[in-house]
């Protein structure tokens, strides 16, 4: 084995309600496909930005 890790998010984790780049948290409804920041500017494909947030968790 190559030491492999599994890491879990809790159920409610922000990840597609928060700036991958910024890390403001908005409400975002479930139609909404692409995330706009309100407060940097940052646009980014929804799903994108929620594994970016995912894997910035599992590396804290």
């Amino acid at each position: 084995m190559t030491g492999n890790n599994l890491y879990i998010a809790e159920s409610w984790f922000p990840s597609s309600k928060t700036c991958s780049n910024c890390g403001h948290i908005q409400d975002m409804p479930l139609k909404e496909k692409t995330y706009n920041c309100k407060s940097y500017g940052h646009s980014m494909d929804r799903d994108l930005n929620a594994a970016i947030n995912l894997s910035c968790l599992a590396r804290a």
